[in-house]
Formats: structure tokens, C-alpha cells, sequence
């Protein structure tokens, strides 16, 4: 199986490494579906032993998690307490009960942690409201964290958790270079600001470095699945040299593989999708998808835990410039290598 580096930590981060936090709010983790909102009720697991006294002396942990009912986010949260129960920490995790992120409702429950003088506080920046929010908690001494943030200073996160644009698109790009021949690539990204364009970037850049992989269209849906269909067909009328297709989001693959299918293409023009939901897993099998981007979030969810028990513990102070940067290990995975990968966690 080929992998990016395992999940790695920094003391910097980078804004290439991240998304930023707005576009966060319609591609979190790049694997949304569906619609919904309300109020998840708190889970907790037990601490242990004395808490030592750093920063506001405790060592209880909340994560607000802004999709705990999609599996991605649910793998993290899981992973999180698993590794709280295993280091007698104190874990709450909270978050909306529908299948979309509401950021209202998570603003709630980042206040109320706040509120409540957690150790520490792990969520995604879903709007840019959480910038003065997670500063508020980092002056009342609380471990800030942040999955797919900016990491950027200033931002109110002590560390993030995330991804190199850059190598995720040498990782895609070079499963599409092992193809023969000239291969003719069409993007289609969420928009070409913010997430979709760090993606973007990186994907140019990486086809650059080679001698037969060319970027020569993209299209962009907004990361709403009701789109994916047309603008896969307009993709392919725009670009009929097309010889593969590649995405960051998991909503656009049921639209692109019947777009695929309707033309004859299925498993003929090369798709690489994001995930093995909303139709990846079986895309993958039947051959319509030649890979499926998958991340370590379980691992990247202990580590992240890890990293703010080790900041609370240190009674180190708020980050004043860029956050600590922990990366999200990445891999491309095939027909013969899904299941291995899903069983260790990896989404």
C-alpha cells in the first residue's frame, strides 16, 4: 500500500498545508453528505488519577465534532476517547446529530466549553466566527486544537490538525502518471478560492513535475452532490480528450460515475475519487473509480489528543504565531488494498 508519511508534527504550520477555515464550512475533512441539524448529547469518558496543575489546571478535554454521525468524523471522535479512556482523561465529545455541519450549534457548545473550563478544546474552524471564539478560550488558558483550520497565527489554534496540499497532490497526480500515455486530466474541485484552490495549486503543481500528466480543465460544484452529475457531463463536453478525472470530495462520486457510465466511460477514463461513502466503495470494485483517496484519521485523532494533553501538561501559554502543525497521513486506495486500509481505520 502507498502512503503519504505517517502523520507528523511541527511546531510551525504553513497555509499551503491547510484549508482555510471558511471553506471548511462546506468541505469538512472533504467527505460531506446530506443535510440536517440539532444538537448531539455529550459523551464522556472518565479521568484518572490527580490532574496536574497547568495552564487552567485540568486535564479534561472536549471535542466538538462537527459530523459525529458521518463515519470519517465518527473514526476520530471514537479514536479520541479511546486514547482519553487509555491516558485516564477526562473526554467529552459533542456536535449537531444531522448529516451536514451546523456551526450555530457548534459555536453553542465551544462557548459552553468555555463555560465550563475544559482543558482543552478540539473542533473544526467551521466559520470564520470561531477565530475570536477559540482566542476567548485560549485567554481563559485553555488548549486550543483545530482539524482543518489555517493554522495560521492569530487564528485562536495552538495546534492543527491537517493536510499538505502539496503532497496530496503529488499523491494523486503520481497514481495518474503510472497510467501509459499522455494523460489528459480534469479537475473538479468545491470552488477556486479556499480549499478548492489549495487543492488546485496543488495538483498543478505536482502535474508540472511530470512528463505526461497536463491539467486542462476544471469545474467546481460547491461541494453539493446535486451538481456532481452535470458538472462531470460538462467536464466531459468541455474536454473530450479527457483520460482522467480527479476530486477532493467524496459528494461528487455517485454524480461523476453515472456521468462516466452514461457516456461509456466507466472504468475506461481513469476517476479518482475521495473516500469509500457515497458510493466510493463500490466505484472502487466494480471499476468505475481507479483510486480513492483514504486519511488516517484514527491516528491522526490520538495524536491530535496527544498533543494537547502534552501542551496542558507543559503549561505552555497560547500560541502566539503559527499553530503546531500535526499532518493527516494520506494514501491512494485500490481495488485489492480498501478493506486494509478501512480496517485500520484509515477513511
Amino acid at each position: 500500500m502507498k502512503r503519504s508519511r505517517p502523520t507528523t508534527t511541527s511546531t510551525t504550520g504553513t497555509t499551503a498545508r491547510v484549508l482555510t477555515a471558511v471553506a471548511a464550512t462546506s468541505s469538512a475533512l472533504l467527505l460531506l453528505a446530506g443535510c440536517g441539524n440539532g444538537t448531539a448529547p455529550a459523551s464522556s469518558t472518565g479521568a484518572g488519577g490527580s490532574a496536574p496543575a497547568a495552564l487552567n489546571g485540568n486535564r479534561s478535554v472536549q471535542f466538538v465534532n462537527p459530523l459525529p454521525n458521518y463515519p470519517a468524523w465518527r473514526a476520530a471522535g471514537d479514536c479520541m476517547a479511546a486514547e482519553a479512556k487509555a491516558k485516564g482523561v477526562e473526554f467529552t465529545e459533542t456536535g449537531p446529530t444531522g448529516q451536514a455541519i451546523d456551526a450555530t450549534t457548534m459555536i453553542e457548545q465551544v462557548q459552553s466549553a468555555i463555560a465550563n473550563r475544559k482543558g482543552a478544546i478540539i473542533t473544526l474552524p467551521a466559520s470564520d466566527a470561531f477565530t475570536p471564539l477559540l482566542q476567548q478560550a485560549q485567554n481563559a488558558g485553555i488548549v486550543t486544537e483545530t482539524f482543518y483550520g489555517t493554522g495560521a497565527a492569530h487564528t485562536g489554534a495552538d495546534i492543527n490538525v491537517g493536510l499538505d496540499w502539496n503532497e496530496l497532490g503529488e499523491l494523486y497526480v503520481g497514481e495518474i502518471a503510472k497510467l501509459p500515455g499522455e494523460q489528459k486530466l480534469g479537475l473538479i474541485a468545491s470552488a477556486d478560492t479556499g480549499l478548492g484552490k489549495a487543492w488546485l495549486d496543488g495538483m498543478e503543481q505536482a502535474a508540472a513535475k511530470t512528463e505526461n500528466v497536463e491539467v486542462v480543465g476544471e469545474v467546481y460544484t460547491g461541494d453539493d452532490s446535486a451538481k456532481a452529475l452535470a458538472q462531470t457531463n460538462a467536464l466531459l463536453t468541455a474536454h473530450g480528450d479527457l483520460t482522467a478525472i480527479a476530486t477532493h470530495m467524496g459528494t461528487v462520486t455517485q454524480g461523476a460515475v453515472s456521468a462516466l457510465t452514461a457516456k461509456g466511460l466507466a472504468g475506461k477514463l481513469a476517476y479518482l475519487g475521495n473516500g469509500p461513502d457515497n458510493g466510493g466503495r463500490e466505484a472502487l470494485a466494480d471499476g468505475s473509480a481507479y483510486r480513492l483517496l483514504l486519511q488516517d484519521l484514527c491516528t491522526a485523532g490520538k495524536d491530535g489528543l496527544d498533543a494537547a494533553l502534552a501542551r496542558i501538561d507543559a503549561g505552555r501559554t497560547a500560541t502566539d504565531g503559527a499553530a503546531q502543525f500535526i499532518q493527516v497521513g494520506t494514501a491512494m486506495g485500490t481495488k485489492d488494498d480498501l478493506q486494509q486500509y478501512l480496517d485500520e481505520g484509515w477513511h
